[in-house]
């Protein structure tokens, strides 16, 4: 995880950043803020770990040559916009009793985002034409989910629901005085989502056929079966896909083939290709389990296969 540890003293500081500005909330936001942050805190052992949203500047820094205080704060930007949108996302998705403080929350980490931006960007500067694109595709997005199989018709469409984080590196182009760089470390950075997405739809298929939530995994399985999205999808069917047919294999392809364009872009970004790799490294890791599984059913180890997986 070199495209980490290279930087792990930088996001020590720039979380570090964000929870002193975020103590400043009013009250009783200071101590629900901090919390929120805790959860994808990289430094801590029990975070959700969304690296691309806050190590993309460093990544594009040998690119940009931009100073290591200018990175700390596009990825302090986008730190507050990971949380932000990712609250949008938890109250579309649930219907839970506190989405007033959720919502309020969200405006409050949104409002340090702006602000860590205006520092950064004037009114004038082009990057809030960008801005606003990202915005609109996260919104897109977010509200087109499950009525259109992008997975299997416009992939790229899947990354869409993170794009206000590629403000960061945008803006980092912007002050390299590299705007044209800028679509082809969008294209590659969307890529990267791709792989992202398919990896936390394989962790998140089941709670996602429970909550109707669009899933890659599951189109995936569904184009397998020739049948529409999700269309007689049964948890049974699902598991019996993955660890008797090997769908999980078949879907980790896909990843590698993503992680093979991203390979042959240009211009080179390291962090982000070896990050994007692992990913599928890992998900290539689970389908190889499955298939070493499988290979022992087929030896007869047909307990081994329900203590495993009909759970």
């Amino acid at each position: 995880m070199e495209w980490y540890f290279a930087y792990k003293d930088e996001l020590e500081i720039v979380f570090r950043q964000a929870e002193e500005r975020t103590a400043a909330f009013p009250a009783p936001f200071q101590s629900q803020g901090l919390d929120y942050l805790a959860r994808f805190n990289p430094l801590r052992e029990d975070s959700t770990r969304n690296y691309i949203c806050y190590l993309l500047p460093f990544w594009l820094q040998e690119l940009t040559g931009l100073a290591p205080e200018i990175c700390r704060k596009l990825s302090l930007g986008n730190v507050f916009v990971m949380a932000h949108y990712l609250i949008q996302d938890d109250v579309m998705d649930t219907a839970a009793d506190n989405r007033k403080t959720q919502l309020a929350l969200s405006q409050l980490f949104y409002t340090e985002c702006l602000d860590v931006y205006r520092d950064l960007f004037p009114a004038s500067s082009p990057f809030w034409t960008y801005a606003r694109t990202y915005i609109g595709e996260w919104a897109v997005s977010v509200t087109s989910e499950g009525t259109k199989d992008f997975f299997q018709g416009e992939r790229h469409q899947v990354a869409l629901k993170a794009s206000p984080l590629k403000m960061a590196g945008t803006g980092a182009l912007l002050l390299a005085g590299r705007a044209d760089l800028i679509q082809a470390i969008t294209d590659m950075t969307d890529t990267a989502l791709v792989v992202l997405q398919m990896s936390d739809d394989w962790a998140d298929w089941a709670e996602d056929l429970e909550e109707n939530s669009y899933n890659c995994l599951l189109s995936h399985i569904s184009a397998e079966q020739k049948t529409a999205y999700r269309e007689g999808l049964r948890p049974e069917q699902i598991r019996e896909a993955i660890y008797v047919r090997g769908a999980l294999a078949s879907y980790v392809s896909i990843a590698d083939l993503a992680v093979q364009q991203l390979e042959n872009l240009e211009p080179d970004i390291p962090g982000l290709r070896m990050f994007t790799r692992s990913i599928s490294e890992e998900l290539g890791e689970e389908a190889a389990e499955i298939e070493a599984g499988r290979s022992h059913l087929r030896r007869g180890g047909l307990d081994f296969w329900l203590s495993k997986n009909m759970k």
